[in-house]
């Protein structure tokens, strides 16, 4: 590996935008998650065939909480995500990234951390975003926009040289061409 391909530095700016998108992805990716939609789907289902053959409040009630986990949901998401963006500090400045085979710098104003790649839990791709995992539930996204196919390449080669197979979970090719810039 040359002198340019062992570092990449890149800013992120997170907007609405890609938090819902990580919200949903990391809401709908578990078995919670998952198990919610199921049983909204059911329940809508339930209400629907109930119409007619049941007690109204019966059908109510399903139709009810079959809403209340297919729609409710993702719209309480996007109002969580709206007032987060306009009131987390961190959601105002870009943070600037800078990756080495010996570690991962972020930076935001005056305040910088460094993370090994043994601080690293996993690393996975929305479509959108790359999310890189500190923990099972404390994240740091990279919208690909923020990335142009030669720092994504070199990122995710650093990644898969630093990282266990099972800790890298994204199709390589894909993310480089879904990169934006």
């Amino acid at each position: 590996m040359g002198e340019q391909e062992q570092r990449v530095e890149f800013e992120t700016r997170i907007g609405a935008k890609e938090l819902m998108d990580f919200k949903i992805y990391h809401n709908y990716h578990s078995v919670s998650g998952i198990a919610s939609l199921l049983f909204g789907i059911i329940a809508l289902v339930i209400c629907i065939v109930s119409i007619n053959r049941v007690n109204i409040s019966y059908t109510l009630m399903m139709g009810f909480f079959g809403l209340f986990f297919t729609v409710y949901t993702p719209i309480g998401m996007k109002r969580k995500v709206n007032k987060q963006i306009k009131t987390v500090p961190a959601f105002a400045e870009p943070v600037k990234y800078v990756i080495t085979p010996e570690k991962i710098t972020l930076s935001q104003g005056e305040v910088s951390e460094e993370l090994l790649w043994d601080d690293i839990f996993t690393i996975k791709c929305t479509g959108k975003s790359m999310i890189l995992y500190i923990t099972s539930v404390r994240a740091n996204i990279i919208p690909l926009e923020c990335l142009d196919r030669q720092q994504a390449e070199n990122f995710i080669k650093i990644a898969r040289e630093k990282l266990k197979p099972f800790q890298v979970k994204l199709n390589d090719a894909s993310v480089i061409n879904k990169c934006g810039r």
